[in-house]
């Protein structure tokens, strides 16, 4: 069996001024304001209720000037009226805030890994170079997934460096998330007529797009519903481009404590009746706030329900790694599918675990 990850990162170490700082930084900003890890007050490590990265309302236009900054031990950092705070954003073993491909490698070799997708979001930076240097030296243990500037993804230079990233650098696939429109207080949309450039490029390409919808907005958990109905709006309209549904199930994460928390979405399911269409399972830490997240029956339910409502086929494990390492180990993110949901036949369980990722992402 091919054991295959559909979402990992390497990065160079976070802290480092690599040109475009002070954008990479707001974005950070943006993306942890409502981290499910919480705010820490430095000084004596307590958790704080207030919101202080909240910002009036959703967009970068307005979040609040806190001296946001790159710290150490997977930690980021701020300043608040002269009061020093933190968030876990990653585990403590990142001592530099990097994941080199070397680190990742040692990873997957010691839990039984073959290969892994490289996921490419903003906030680890524009790695083009970095991440095709890493296909490079590993080309058959990673797939590396290209970037673009989301919030103005249709124009010339981002066609091309599109095409740049997947001719001359060897990558497989596109990474989108409406994350990035914050740039413009979220004014846009997938849908709007601006981005055709992009698809068509992508479906001549013959790449596939990894999606991430919902990141981070105020009303979350309404914010990712909705931008699912427009992500299944556009999958209608593009039906031969592949597509994963990245970070899946996402309410999960963000309606702990609250009804219908395990509850599929109807958009989710209708996504996933589509050709081409996959949704990646990192159960482990939507469901982080369980003791032993592979062991919730809750979760196990939600496999049974995805499997009999659309098939092993469309269904991709993920472990997020090295963030993972927040909640439990790269190994025991694995134990859901190779141990747990006794439901799940032998053949279903190599169609998650690596057999799906397989067949988009064959070896060359």
């Amino acid at each position: 069996m091919t054991i295959f990850d559909a979402h990992a990162h390497c990065f160079p170490p976070l802290g480092e001024d690599r040109g475009i700082m002070s954008t990479r930084l707001a974005e950070h900003q943006y993306h942890v304001r409502f981290h499910r890890q919480g705010i820490r007050r430095t000084r004596d490590d307590a958790l704080i209720d207030t919101p202080l990265l909240a910002g009036e309302q959703d967009g970068v236009s307005f979040q609040p000037d806190v001296e946001f900054r790159i710290g150490e031990f997977g930690r980021v950092e701020f300043t608040v009226e002269e009061e020093d705070y933190y968030i876990q954003w990653m585990p403590p073993t990142l001592v530099d805030m990097s994941s080199s491909p070397e680190y990742m490698v040692a990873q997957m070799d010691y839990v039984g890994v073959d290969r892994a997708v490289i996921q490419h979001d903003r906030i680890y930076g524009r790695l083009d170079d970095f991440l095709s240097e890493c296909v490079r030296k590993y080309p058959d243990r990673f797939v590396a997934l290209a970037q673009v500037d989301e919030w103005r993804a249709g124009e010339p230079d981002q066609i091309e460096r599109l095409r740049h990233e997947v001719t001359e650098l060897g990558f497989k696939g596109l990474y989108f998330s409406t994350g990035g429109f914050v740039h413009t207080d979220f004014a846009n949309n997938i849908n709007d007529p601006e981005f055709e450039p992009l698809w068509q490029a992508v479906a001549d390409l013959g790449i596939s797009i990894h999606w991430y919808a919902g990141e981070y907005r105020t009303n979350i958990t309404e914010a990712y519903f909705r931008e699912l109905d427009d992500i299944l709006e556009w999958a209608n309209r593009h039906p031969g481009i592949p597509c994963v549904l990245t970070h899946g199930l996402n309410q999960i994460s963000t309606l702990r404590g609250q009804p219908g928390r395990y509850d599929i979405s109807q958009s989710t399911i209708d996504l996933l009746k589509l050709p081409n269409w996959h949704v990646e399972l990192m159960l482990h830490i939507m469901a982080s706030d369980y003791e032993f997240p592979p062991y919730n029956p809750e979760v196990h339910e939600v496999v049974r329900q995805l499997v009999e409502e659309v098939g092993a086929e469309s269904l991709v494990w993920g472990s997020d790694m090295p963030a993972c390492e927040r909640t439990c180990t790269y190994m025991q993110s694995l134990i859901l599918f190779q141990t747990q949901c006794d439901f799940l036949s032998d053949r279903e369980r190599t169609a998650i675990l690596g057999g799906n990722l397989k067949r988009l992402y064959p070896a060359d």
